[in-house]
């Protein structure tokens, strides 16, 4: 079993202002350096100190751009791990064999290495979440891994396409990811998660923020609070999502295994799917009602005021959509 630190996501184990050194010789960043000569040109005495200012100027300004634009090398499919105050962090494809950072408040990139090839790994407990292990196929040890810690200011990271997780830890702000493949978890206070086209494992929570998935594959928890929920186009091989308070509103464009679980506790939950993919749905509100828009599509095994039971095209994988006092809601895609 493989294990993150928690101190990866911990703000605490991150610098968050490069090394940057001035002398009277030198600029430094990092381990780059410009110098600047004493014997630029046989100049009279007075004329020194104004260009040695402009060299000095110019040098600051080679140096700068590095603080938001940083770019580490992963030769494997990297584990990144990122911690963000505040803003937008969003990650997506970037070039293969590369992490990128762009923006943000003066953010740190810095690299460690995996020290066990065990084919499992533990979610960080600081990350906010209870412990829970999932594979990352493939992972070998010296894996390399990223760590980003950003104090505020919106911020782009580019990853490869594939990579071995990427972990996001907001104290508050939204996040978005797309176009990339791999495990990965998002955990927010309050902000809003947007997942596009993205295809692996993937662990979603958030108190107040909505969730919103376009194209998404592979198998998905989401948790919220007060959030709503929607998924568009969805291609979950199997999908739990909750909400205490928040709607659910979710399509899918194609079905797998599963199971599907879709639970409210106040908010209303509706689900579409194409009337001519098998499947099994059970439907039920505690104190609302419960809608069937399938008509005459539906093999109903049970129907009452509170609950349904009922399956297309001969049965297959099982929808299950719940609520306490909420509306819930079956039928097809609407055109």
């Amino acid at each position: 079993m493989l294990q993150l630190d928690d101190r990866l996501v911990d703000g605490r184990w991150f610098s968050s202002v490069p090394h940057i050194r001035f002398t009277a010789g030198s600029c430094t960043c990092g381990a780059a350096a410009v110098r600047l000569s004493p014997r630029i040109m046989p100049i009279a005495r007075l004329a020194r100190p104004l260009l040695g200012a402009a060299l000095f100027l110019t040098a600051l300004a080679i140096c700068r751009p590095a603080l938001a634009d940083q770019t580490v090398q992963t030769p494997q499919a990297p584990v990144v791990v990122i911690h963000s105050s505040a803003g937008l962090v969003t990650v997506t494809r970037g070039d293969d064999g590369y992490v990128r950072v762009v923006g943000g408040d003066n953010p740190t990139a810095t690299t460690f290495h995996i020290a066990s090839g065990d084919q499992g790994m533990m979610i960080p407990r600081g990350m906010g979440l209870p412990p829970r292990r999932f594979t990352l196929p493939g992972i070998r040890e010296g894996t390399t891994g990223v760590r980003i810690d950003n104090t505020g200011g919106d911020m782009t990271v580019y990853v490869p396409q594939r990579t071995a997780a990427v972990l996001v830890k907001l104290d508050n702000g939204d996040a978005a990811l797309s176009q990339f493949r791999g495990p990965y978890v998002v955990v927010t206070n309050g902000g809003s998660v947007d997942l596009r086209q993205l295809a692996g494992f993937g662990h979603v929570r958030t108190s107040s923020g909505r969730v919103t998935m376009t194209r998404v594959a592979g198998n998905l928890h989401v948790e919220t609070t007060s959030g709503s929920v929607m998924g568009t186009a969805m291609l979950a091989g199997r999908a739990e999502v909750k909400t205490e308070g928040g709607d659910i509103d979710w399509g899918f464009e194609g079905l797998s295994g599963g199971p599907y679980r879709f639970t409210s506790n106040t908010g209303n939950v509706h689900v579409t799917l194409d009337g001519r993919q098998a499947a099994n749905i059970d439907a039920q509100s505690t104190r609302g009602s419960v809608i069937d828009r399938f008509a005459r599509v539906a093999s109903v095994r049970f129907r009452s005021q509170h609950a349904m039971s009922m399956s297309l095209a001969g049965g297959g994988p099982q929808i299950t959509a719940a609520s306490q006092s909420g509306v819930v809601e079956v039928g097809p895609h609407q055109p």
